[in-house]
């Protein structure tokens, strides 16, 4: 069982790992440091609820298909 301070972190990089997404595109995103964010997807820094929002926000973002333009009639 993971601890506590891991649990976030491993669902980050889950997350992130699925998206396709690098920690350097993560970070730029949520305004972060790569090392920071490497930090807390190992568990070794136990983050706030704000820092796992927004960081997952930014991944689930770019999960989204990308919006289509309808042709003009």
């Amino acid at each position: 069982m993971a601890r506590q301070t891991e649990a976030p972190g491993v669902a980050l990089r889950s997350l992130r790992q699925m998206s396709g997404m690098t920690l350097k595109e993560v970070a730029f995103a949520a305004d972060t440091s790569i090392s920071y964010l490497s930090k807390v997807e190992r568990g070794e820094f136990a983050p706030s609820q704000e820092y796992v929002a927004k960081v997952a926000f930014v991944i689930s973002r770019s999960m989204l298909p990308a919006p289509v333009k309808a042709k003009a009639a």
